[in-house]
């Protein structure tokens, strides 16, 4: 086991280069941000399983990292389309873009490799953040009002994933993450799901994600294809497996996307709602909660 104290996050590593890159010279910056994008992905593979790093803040204790299979997972692929994401952006030198898409890919890691339900929060508001610059950044009247609306949608998502928590605590749970009982009465789940799924870009909470990746900048869309449905599903995978309504909200997904993404009339759009489909697989997947199924939908998600 390694010790405690040699643990980095690799969230955090990402969340550095955000914050360093920008104080760089021009020319330096896009070497950086794939410096700091391996760096991270050195650290996703070489943290063996079963390694924790927890914080006491007040009276909760915060895992700020937990390592298993299915974070591991998420966290290499999440690492590899940051690099993926770097090596393709490598001619922008706007510091701005790179600012954020560091933001995003690091607070994505810090998502999939959290074990309480307060950092992954946190981690999910910097997202959200994150990648509304990266649809503002294409300066277009279009994409200021596309960006306008992802953020108040994305802030209303994250205001109910935190009711929940708080009503879940409420209740007598902890913050721990952890698979909650297939078809509790519990309302705090419930207002968590529906944060998640919002996230996931589920039937009729969808729109956001047709509106916004269109019309952000090219650079951007990247990004914005891999890390905030992908970090819903990881929750839904670990949170919500066994959930039947899960298995209908998928096929429904995949149906959907799949309809409207072959009415798209430009090829942007038709990513938009093929990811909607493709991460119906997935939530379908997550619903299924067999170990064949987790197992598809993660495979799923790394593809």
């Amino acid at each position: 086991m390694m010790p405690a104290a040699l643990l980095i996050p690799p969230g955090l590593v990402a969340l550095a280069g955000a914050v360093l890159v920008p104080l760089l010279p021009r020319r330096a910056r896009s070497a950086a941000f794939l410096v700091f994008c391996l760096f991270a992905l050195a650290l996703v593979v070489s943290i063996p399983d079963g390694a924790k790093l927890t914080v006491r803040v007040m009276d909760f204790t915060l895992v700020l990292l937990r390592m298993d299979a299915l974070s591991r997972v998420f966290g290499v692929v999440f690492a590899l389309i940051a690099l993926a994401g770097g090596l393709y952006a490598f001619h922008l030198e706007e510091a701005g873009q790179q600012t954020a898409a560091l933001l995003y890919a690091g607070s994505g890691l810090g998502v999939v490799l959290a074990g309480d339900l307060l950092t992954i929060l946190v981690f999910w508001e910097v997202m959200a953040l994150a990648s509304t610059y990266l649809v503002w950044a294409r300066r277009t009247e279009e994409s200021e009002q596309a960006g306008a609306r992802y953020l108040l949608v994305h802030v209303f998502g994250g205001g109910l994933l935190f009711a929940g928590i708080l009503v879940h605590l409420s209740q007598g749970g902890t913050l721990d993450l952890a698979a909650f009982a297939p078809g509790t009465t519990a309302p705090g789940p419930w207002l968590m799901l529906t944060g998640v799924l919002l996230n996931a870009a589920c039937p009729p909470l969808h729109a956001w994600l047709p509106d916004a990746y269109p019309k952000a900048t090219v650079t951007g869309a990247v990004f914005l294809s891999a890390f905030t449905t992908k970090a819903a599903v990881y929750v839904l995978l670990r949170a919500y497996p066994g959930w039947k309504i899960l298995v209908v909200l998928g096929v429904m997904m995949t149906l959907y996307g799949v309809v409207y993404a072959i009415l798209a009339d430009d090829i942007r759009g038709i990513l938009a709602y093929h990811i909607v489909s493709q991460v119906g697989f997935m939530v379908a997947g997550a619903g299924i909660g067999t170990e064949l199924g987790i197992n598809g939908s993660a495979a799923h998600a790394y593809s």
